[in-house]
């Protein structure tokens, strides 16, 4: 009798233990999203604050859009406990008198476990799933979980006793060598405010493509570009257009590379952008592009088609705030001219 109750109770637990391993968000699904925005909790998110909303920005907005949606939402935190809770979220979309036609957004979010859980200082991701799906991910800082979710989204670890979320997640080396193999760790970040989102977006798929066209379409006068690989004739195409409208556009560009058969180097500097192609370093293997001076591009997606349509890649795009891109690319620039 007491044998029989005995195995029970371990088919119990093991159910149990099962189950929640089940309802457990696994951060390596999150290349499943088409789009994504992260930031650094705060006490403002938190339910520190009466109004139950995570502030939006021009970030968030490309994320979520630009009107009102009742979202399905996929809660989950991730720490010493893990909750998940399948409820809705509300994006309000708003058109303040002051902001002259601008639009503000506000994520309003419910009570549960998840959002009690959240602290200032943890990271949260808003994914979106489909139109009307999206995922509010809180994980807590400093543990093995952000450790994981970092190097899924394909950043560098967050260094220990570096507190801006940039020194977190890339670390800093300013460090410049000649003669160098294939270095692929990113450029050292700036620390970025709080109010900051991140967007990232993964291939396959348009967004990264679709992005860049986007923010090379919204520059008004500087477009710097140091990219690998250049044969996506949308990217390009925009390029040219923003050329043709006044905007100065400045290329940097391998050289091996720009002599491959697909490469559009040569008809970008037929179209009379200034480049410069290395001629110094053993190859030149940034991706990043700065617009206007204060918008970054980067990630490992080259602008090549078969990044859009065959590879799995990333792109983020994020604001400048200590001029390390801009830095790099007026060091390239000068150095491969030199």
């Amino acid at each position: 009798m007491m044998r029989n109750v005995f195995i029970k109770f371990i088919a119990i637990c093991a159910l149990f233990i099962f189950t929640l391993k089940c309802n457990a968000f696994e951060l390596s699904e999150l290349t499943q999203y088409s789009s994504m925005a992260l930031k650094i909790f705060t006490v403002s998110d938190s339910m520190e604050i009466s109004k139950r909303t995570i502030q939006g920005n021009k970030e968030l907005d490309r994320v979520l859009g630009q009107k009102g949606v009742d979202f399905k939402t996929t809660y989950s935190y991730i720490g010493r406990q893990n909750y998940e809770v399948n409820s809705f979220t509300r994006w309000y979309y708003f058109f303040p008198k002051s902001w002259n036609g601008r639009g503000k957004g506000e994520l309003k979010y419910e009570v549960n476990d998840v959002m009690k859980s959240g602290q200032p200082g943890d990271t949260v991701v808003i994914a979106r799933k489909s139109d009307d799906e999206i995922l509010l991910l809180i994980v807590k800082q400093g543990s093995a979980a952000e450790q994981e979710l970092y190097s899924v989204l394909g950043m560098s670890a967050p260094a220990a006793k570096q507190t801006s979320l940039w020194r977190r997640l890339w670390g800093k080396s300013g460090k410049r060598t000649d003669d160098y193999e294939i270095n692929t760790r990113a450029l050292p970040m700036p620390a970025i405010p709080e109010k900051s989102w991140v967007r990232i977006y993964f291939t396959p798929g348009p967004d990264c493509e679709n992005n860049i066209v986007a923010s090379i379409n919204n520059a008004t006068h500087a477009i710097d570009v140091a990219v690998y690989s250049i044969t996506n004739d949308k990217i390009v195409d925009a390029l040219l257009r923003a050329h043709r409208r006044g905007v100065r556009v400045r290329v940097i560009s391998d050289r091996l590379q720009a002599a491959g058969r697909s490469s559009l180097i040569a008809r970008i500097r037929d179209a009379g952008i200034a480049v410069v192609l290395n001629k110094k370093h053993k190859i030149m293997h940034n991706k990043f592009a700065i617009f206007d001076k204060k918008d970054i591009e980067t990630g490992s997606y080259n602008w090549t088609s078969s990044a859009t349509k065959s590879n799995a890649e990333n792109c983020m795009f994020f604001p400048e705030q200590n001029n390390e891109f801009s830095n790099q690319f007026k060091y390239l620039w000068e150095f491969y001219r030199g």
